[in-house]
């Protein structure tokens, strides 16, 4: 009788529970176990476009998770298309051709897309290395596969060539008059009208934080902002879907930015309640759904759900890593040209500091010495990160 005892006090010990994580714990413990790669194919068999909200841009566990979902024979052969907010959109035409050359050596490759990584972007330099990751991975795909995947950047055009003095970076800029916002969502749109055209009439859609938003938002000083996710939602109705990506919140605090956890922690602690990190599920009659939406500041009576269809918890924050940076991502034939785009941007936002630190050669050699070593780091706040979570925990 005792030792029956004692087994029912351990048992009820071991699942008990903060009571302000029980909804959440309820919730992902009926809830039916879809691995997040298979949550999000199985959006295709609904949605003709599927919106993942990606993490901070250098974050690369979720890279592996969208290698997981395009190496599958589903996306290959039915899905096909994949367009990313990263990279401006006259680098198109190249990517394609790069994405269809087949069999070409690793010195070949390596040289292609460091050359779209060094101009992906109105800033001097696009350091990510999720950026190249994702370029050589469609490439390996398509390189053994009958089916060929298709990429898409599809940020505002933005030609270096045309810029030679902070006026030319200003008017080259074209989203300083029509929103960033709009154009990335017109760029998708436009292009996707071509490729449905041609029966190929799915894609995924990879937009960071507040991109991906299915409303608009208010900024600090009242004003809207637009969000590409709501442009997209507005053309493509009930054929576009939005999943959020497990990921720490961006935010303002004491003047400064930092992160957060969804809740204060609470979702993260259900999730390691439970020992699930590789789940998706609807946000319509879930707990998490149902909370207020507090990835941004400022919005009132706004639920999750109103915000994101979907949601795919995908590792925990410790496995989460900041990569940014590889070697020779700085190449030597890029050198000059890079420290004067430089230049040129650090006149237009009035950075005197360090434009004059870049006149001090040894600082300009250690500059590319640092931007060709790859860095990897954890999130800056992360100690703070994992107590929010854990504090729940705790019996």
């Amino acid at each position: 009788m005792k030792n029956i005892l004692l087994i029912f006090l351990l048992t009820l010990f071991s699942c008990s529970e903060n009571p302000e994580i029980k909804p959440y714990v309820d919730h992902l413990r009926k809830v039916e176990k879809k691995s997040a790669k298979n949550y999000i194919l199985q959006q295709f068999e609904k949605h003709d476009i599927v919106i993942l909200c990606e993490r901070n841009h250098s974050e690369f566990s979720q890279y592996e998770l969208i290698k997981e979902v395009i190496s599958e024979d589903y996306f290959k052969k039915n899905v096909k298309n994949i367009f990313i907010e990263n990279g401006i959109i006259n680098l198109q035409p190249e990517i394609a051709e790069f994405l269809k050359s087949k069999n070409l050596d690793s010195l070949s490759i390596e040289k292609r897309v460091t050359k779209f990584q060094q101009n992906a972007s109105f800033w001097f330099i696009w350091e990510r290395y999720s950026f190249k990751y994702l370029l050589k991975t469609i490439y390996n795909i398509n390189n053994t596969s009958e089916n060929q995947i298709s990429l898409y950047p599809s940020d505002s055009e933005f030609d270096w060539n045309k810029v030679k003095n902070v006026e030319d970076y200003t008017r080259e800029q074209d989203f300083e008059i029509e929103p960033r916002d709009s154009i990335i969502a017109y760029n998708i749109i436009n292009q996707y009208k071509k490729i449905k055209s041609k029966k190929k009439k799915k894609a995924l859609v990879i937009l960071n934080y507040r991109h991906a938003f299915k409303i608009h938002t208010i900024r600090s000083n009242g004003d809207l902002q637009q969000n590409s996710g709501k442009y997209l939602k507005d053309y493509f109705g009930n054929r576009a879907v939005n999943i959020l990506l497990n990921c720490p919140i961006f935010t303002r605090k004491d003047k400064k930015w930092t992160y957060e956890l969804n809740q204060n922690g609470k979702w993260d602690a259900a999730f390691k309640k439970q020992n699930l990190d590789n789940i998706g599920f609807d946000f319509e009659n879930s707990a998490f759904g149902n909370d207020d939406f507090d990835m941004w500041n400022g919005m009132v009576d706004i639920k999750y759900k109103d915000v994101f269809d979907g949601f795919v918890f995908y590792k925990p924050i410790e496995e989460h890593d900041l990569i940014d940076n590889f070697n020779g991502m700085i190449s030597k034939d890029f050198e000059k040209e890079m420290f004067r785009r430089l230049k040129i941007q650090s006149e237009y936002f009035e950075n005197s500091s360090l434009l004059e630190k870049l006149e001090n050669i040894d600082f300009r050699e250690n500059l590319v010495k640092e931007w060709n070593t790859k860095k990897s780091q954890k999130y800056p706040n992360f100690e703070h990160l994992l107590e929010s979570r854990d504090k729940y925990l705790i019996d």
